[in-house]
């Protein structure tokens, strides 16, 4: 669960990413680059996935530490999208790879 919910917050993260004019966008993927075309309707779709991933977290873990954890996620996904971007370090085949992983690995712990 808690794969899935990083997943969309870093989804969200990367979406307000692209559609800023100061970033260097290397390779995006055509859909979500045609996701993040109008840049007012991709801030607005970023925002309704910081919203229920906010919600699902509050519903988990209670709204105080779901709340400080909600913040600690956005704080790691923007730092891995912010520094590791230029660099043409994100390729989204090892995330899906990374993602596929860390939900198999989750299902077995938990």
């Amino acid at each position: 669960m808690y794969s899935l919910l990083f997943f969309f917050i870093f989804v969200g993260c990367y979406l307000l990413y692209i559609t800023s004019k100061k970033a260097k966008v290397g390779k995006v993927p055509p859909r979500l680059l045609r996701l993040a075309q109008p840049a007012k309707k991709a801030k607005i779709i970023a925002s309704v996935i910081f919203m229920f991933s906010w919600a699902i977290i509050i519903l988990d873990q209670g709204f105080g530490s779901g709340t400080f954890a909600f913040g600690g996620y956005i704080m790691a996904a923007l730092s891995v999208v912010v520094l590791l971007n230029p660099l043409n370090y994100i390729r989204w085949t090892h995330l899906l790879g990374l993602f596929a992983f860390s939900i198999v690995f989750e299902t077995f712990i938990f």
